[in-house]
């Protein structure tokens, strides 16, 4: 069984934000698919599910996300090389997009959380470029809503990040 985590803030005032680029993805995919999202409490969070696969939205907010990636790990019995966390770089372009089989959190505190929780820097992880705007600081950057042509930006790959969390369900992948 494969875990993807998108990650993101709950609520209507986080919902076109930056920092949940993961989200924002993780939703578009579920929608592709027509899977729908209830919340568990077992999981802290909301959870979509097909027969290989579960997809959790962490409902702590993206500073605790460990505790619901640790929380679904542990209910499922997922392997760590079985996760793939969705998150925002803002050290990227914006739309593009990098696989990893591992690495540090680059400052990101829901990844800081989710390796505190796991004890180890070691699950993949599918970085979402949201760009870096360095007139505005940084907390304040990611929690400020996507423009328009952003989040049109956003789109156009969407189905491509889309075919890259179906290859990595598949184990097509490289990493």
């Amino acid at each position: 069984m494969k875990l993807v985590v998108g990650l993101g803030n709950v609520g209507a005032g986080y919902a076109k934000t930056r920092h949940n680029a993961g989200f924002i993805l993780l939703d578009s995919y579920a929608a592709k698919k027509g899977l729908v999202f209830t919340y568990s409490k077992y999981c802290k969070g909301e959870v979509a599910a097909t027969p290989t696969a579960i997809f959790l939205k962490p409902s702590t907010y993206m500073n605790l996300s460990g505790q619901a990636l640790k929380a679904a790990k542990d209910f499922f019995h997922v392997e760590l090389q079985d996760i793939l966390v969705l998150t925002d770089d803002v050290e990227s372009p914006l739309g593009i997009f990098r696989l990893k089989k591992e690495g540090g959190a680059k400052g990101h505190n829901g990844l800081r959380s989710i390796e505190a929780s796991l004890g180890t820097k070691s699950f993949p992880r599918l970085w979402i470029g949201i760009s870096r705007d360095n007139t505005v600081p940084l907390d304040q950057y990611v929690l400020e809503p996507f423009r328009k042509e952003e989040l049109e930006k956003l789109n156009e790959e969407e189905d491509k990040i889309h075919q890259v969390i179906d290859e990595w369900i598949l184990g097509v992948t490289n990493v």
